[in-house]
């Protein structure tokens, strides 16, 4: 697409200009729409009220991740620093860089290993109620796992032991969760006059009290290790990335991977990667990359221009905000052949550092690690011990915010298989 200095696209008045309804409702039918209407992956628009250019070009969503990281700032304190605190999504830079130095020592390779043992534990246990009689709605299955092992992992929380805490968990993480998903559609309203954000924030403060008791007391787990580290004095903001850590945000994250990876998988064109991926690891790692290319979890990311700086080709003013689709980002013709199609094989030569799923740059997800982990453990347990079938050929509607999910219920089969197979350390059987 063309490329100019100046900004394609039309900012319209305050308050009635605004399309941030429009994009929310379907943020890649307004790129597609936008893009095409301007000429252009990168053009201007008003959302939240503000203005904003939109960028959709690889090597634009590259450039404000990695490379004019001085002249922009994270752009998430509007939505998510009342129900969250001061976290790590929401600190300034300085701020950012601090926790996430200490967060890297606590997702060192040597504490990753303590965490995979506890992944692997839920895993097997939660595995056992997976329904092989019935079709299975995929998304709530993964969502309530992840949910399960984000408590676990980041509270110390023995779920066997803890049924009633791992409900109230559940349901307060929900009521926050819908405290984010209304607030942005509601741009001409005072949020805190709306009633699911004061329970929402009541859910905040619920769910910090139960961080501050479970702390003391935590035997396993991310809790523990920074129960551990010397001088950790800053209790309100470790507690707020503990809770950002247990949040909604995260389990449905990691549910949206699993759910793309096993509907992709199990539709009829692609049924034979199942048995192949099992005996060829570098096969699964690639299915994953392009699961992660043709879905990313979140579609889209949000910066505030610090100074005037040129994105791309074309200056952006000072005070702006900038929303860089991810989603179309992996799909750009300059950079991906056939960019709409599932290729796992393109893989081969492509670097993935190509993908911007976990971000990129300073500011790029610190627990990839871990969510690779967690990804990584479920589908190499479902290879080893299952097939599975996707049950509609209807095309699948999608939810967009937070995270790409269906719209309705999708059920996936799985049919268990009778043979011991080994996978890594463990071994499996297949019933």
């Amino acid at each position: 697409m063309a490329k100019s200095n100046k900004l394609p696209g039309y900012l319209g008045w305050p308050i009635i200009g605004d399309k941030t309804h429009d994009f929310l409702k379907n943020p890649v039918k307004f790129f597609e729409k936008y893009s095409e209407v301007y000429k252009s992956a990168i053009f201007l628009t008003r959302l939240f009220n503000k203005p904003t250019i939109i960028v959709g070009s690889y090597e634009g969503v590259k450039q404000v991740l990695c490379d004019r990281t001085e002249e922009l700032s994270h752009g998430y304190k509007l939505f998510l620093s009342d129900l969250y605190g001061e976290n790590i999504f929401v600190a300034s830079d300085d701020k950012a860089e601090d926790i996430h130095k200490f967060l890297a020592d606590q997702f060192s390779k040597d504490n990753l290993h303590s965490y995979e043992l506890i992944i692997e534990r839920i895993i097997n246990e939660e595995m056992r109620s997976l329904d092989k009689t019935s079709p299975v709605d995929i998304y709530s299955f993964f969502k309530e796992l992840s949910s399960l092992i984000c408590f676990t992992l980041f509270l110390g929380i023995d779920a066997s032991q803890s049924k009633e805490l791992i409900q109230e968990l559940t349901d307060l993480t929900t009521i926050q969760w819908h405290g984010i998903t209304t607030f942005p559609l509601n741009v001409h309203v005072r949020r805190h006059s709306s009633l699911k954000f004061r329970r929402a924030s009541d859910a905040k403060t619920d769910l910090l009290g139960i961080i501050k008791k479970q702390r003391p007391v935590a035997q396993c787990g991310f809790v523990k290790q920074v129960n551990n580290v010397p001088e950790t004095n800053d209790d309100s903001y470790i507690n707020s990335n503990i809770l950002v850590f247990i949040s909604s945000l995260v389990s449905k994250a990691i549910a949206s991977y699993l759910t793309s990876f096993f509907i992709t998988t199990g539709q009829n064109n692609h049924v034979e990667l199942q048995e192949k991926m099992y005996f060829d690891k570098n096969l699964e790692d690639q299915v994953l990359l392009e699961t992660q290319r043709l879905f990313p979890p979140f579609v889209c990311g949000r910066k505030l221009a610090k100074t005037e700086c040129t994105i791309d080709g074309h200056k952006v003013p000072e005070g702006y905000s900038i929303i860089y689709l991810t989603y179309a980002a992996h799909r750009d013709e300059n950079i991906f052949e056939n960019p709409n199609d599932f290729n796992a094989d393109r893989w081969n030569e492509f670097s993935k550092k190509k993908l911007f799923t976990f971000g990129d740059g300073p500011r790029s997800c610190i627990g990839f690690d871990i969510v690779m982990s967690i990804v990584k453990s479920i589908v190499q347990r479902i290879i080893a011990q299952y097939e599975w079938k996707l049950q509609t050929t209807d095309v699948i509607q999608y939810k967009w915010f937070p995270v790409i999910r269906p719209n309705t219920p999708v059920c996936v089969e799985f049919s268990s298989k009778v043979e011991i197979r080994h996978l890594g350390d463990q071994h499996f059987t297949r019933f």
